[in-house]
């Protein structure tokens, strides 16, 4: 996967707030965040090689 702003190659799964946890996997969503740019970008189809479901089951959670 590469970045849509950069070309960066590094995009681990994004934190998420609880809501996006059931919201995400339902719509068939990951987010991913930059590690370069910071840019957080919605990956979805064949280049994404994780399930949803999994995805929301293991990004970090945001912090308050």
């Amino acid at each position: 996967m590469i970045c849509y702003r950069c070309d960066a190659a590094a995009l681990e799964l994004a934190a998420l707030w609880p809501y996006e946890r059931e919201l995400y996997p339902a719509i068939g969503i990951v987010l991913r965040q930059c590690q370069h740019c910071g840019l957080e970008q919605n990956h979805m189809g064949d280049d994404e090689p994780i399930e949803p479901r999994e995805a929301a089951e293991t990004a970090p959670a945001h912090q308050r």
